[in-house]
């Protein structure tokens, strides 16, 4: 049988438009977390404001506010980890988490072995280490643990994230090499608008957290739009011939770490300014000493767009520290490769590294780019059409997960889907 053919077409090489970014699915679920353990400690509700729509946010909200007996968290990677700490940490909660055929082979073991040593009652049905999970929530003792940090650093934020209902301030020294530090940063950060307090060591090898609150009068909660996604608009400009363009409700100075990505895009020539609420995004015709080498051990989610910006605009280029992208959605390191060489590249791949040359040896003919259902290689891919004028994809709506208007924004950029 025949696979289904997604053709992603455009016709533009010179890009105007004004972009609406989704609200950060990061910052969302953290608050969504947060939200709830701030209403345990104090009694008071907080309402949150431009909450993300994406898939991994609806699955996470809905399991917070329903009254489930099991929860399915489909491929929702940041749902099982944050949702494991938090009903190990609820008082009275009996649950059984489970999830698609891909989450049961992605990393839960090191998280669940901490909440065991917290005094958490968690018990794997089928196989050890794997979904689902049976929890029975219960107050954890906090005090001082140990966890390796080296395959998501979300282990170490959801653990940061429950603390305060422990009955001790938390001490988590890190193990290995710690992957997106940054995103432990946006949840120190957000903690302490919470009004919970947390230290992280200069060097990173420790995490300590306060059980007390700090402050009892926050009513409101507001979430910026997701610099994540923002990444296949500069994407877009580097492919293309020419650029303009705005993206809305976002901060040069935000609190997510991958607004980095408009620093590294400058040696490409593309300059971002802030304009209001604003960011826009300009393409010059100079090109600086562009980074060859990058390393996206704090900046994984960008690893997509830029490896397939990089090879779209014809620049040699070499992707390091990402070893936690085989721990995703789908193992991006080789849907990446796999990807690159149907469109005739020269890809050198390791468990945490990937090289192409920039030149595409042959005419790519139209053959399936395989996404593995993954939103990120979905739309990193689809990006490519600008300079491909048609990119032939395996399916389109894995964008739902993070980006569920991603169809309807590119159309702003000449790009659609048949």
């Amino acid at each position: 049988m025949n696979k289904k053919q997604n053709r992603v077409q455009s016709k533009l090489t010179h890009l105007n438009a004004s972009i609406t970014l989704p609200a950060s699915k990061s910052i969302s679920n953290r608050a969504l977390i947060l939200k709830e353990v701030y209403q345990i400690k104090t009694g008071k509700k907080i309402s949150l404001h431009n909450l993300s729509e994406a898939d991994d946010t609806h699955i996470l909200k809905s399991a917070l506010e329903g009254n489930q007996t099991e929860i399915n968290i489909q491929n929702a990677g940041t749902c099982l980890r944050f949702l494991t700490a938090y009903f190990a940490a609820k008082v009275g909660s009996d649950i059984i988490i489970n999830g698609s055929e891909r989450m049961k082979e992605r990393p839960i073991k090191a998280l669940v072995d901490a909440l065991i040593q917290l005094g958490a009652k968690i018990d794997y049905i089928d196989s050890n280490g794997c979904l689902p999970i049976h929890i029975k929530g219960q107050q954890l003792k906090g005090g001082n643990i140990s966890i390796v940090s080296h395959q998501s650093s979300q282990f170490v934020s959801a653990l940061m994230m429950v603390s305060p209902l422990m009955s001790a301030d938390l001490k988590i020294q890190l193990t290995g090499e710690t992957v997106s530090k940054d995103y432990i940063v946006l949840t120190q950060t957000m903690l302490k608008e919470f009004g919970f307090t947390s230290h992280i060591s200069n060097d990173f090898e420790w995490v300590q957290t306060d059980i007390n609150v700090q402050k009892t009068d926050i009513e409101s909660y507001t979430i910026e739009s997701d610099w994540s996604s923002a990444a296949f608009f500069y994407e877009a400009a580097m492919v293309a011939e020419e650029a303009s363009i705005t993206l809305e409700n976002l901060r040069l100075n935000s609190i997510q770490g991958d607004a980095k990505i408009a620093e590294w895009m400058l040696g490409y020539g593309i300059k971002s300014y802030q304009e209001d609420k604003h960011v826009k995004l300009v393409k010059t015709n100079v090109k600086n000493a562009a980074l060859k080498n990058i390393s996206f051990i704090d900046h994984p989610d960008l690893a997509p767009a830029f490896i397939c910006a990089t090879a779209g605009a014809y620049l040699p280029f070499c992707a390091e520290g990402i070893y936690s992208l085989s721990f995703k959605e789908s193992n991006r390191i080789t849907a990446l490769a796999e990807g690159l060489k149907k469109l005739h590249y020269k890809v050198v791949a390791d468990e945490n590294s990937l090289e192409h040359d920039g030149i595409p040896h042959t005419f790519y003919r139209n053959e399936i780019i395989e996404t593995h259902h993954d939103h990120r290689i979905c739309m990193s891919f689809a990006i490519l059409s600008i300079m491909l004028s048609e990119v032939v994809l395996s399916e389109t709506e894995s964008v739902q997960k993070s980006f569920p208007n991603f169809w309807e924004e590119i159309k702003k950029i000449g790009i659609r889907r048949s």
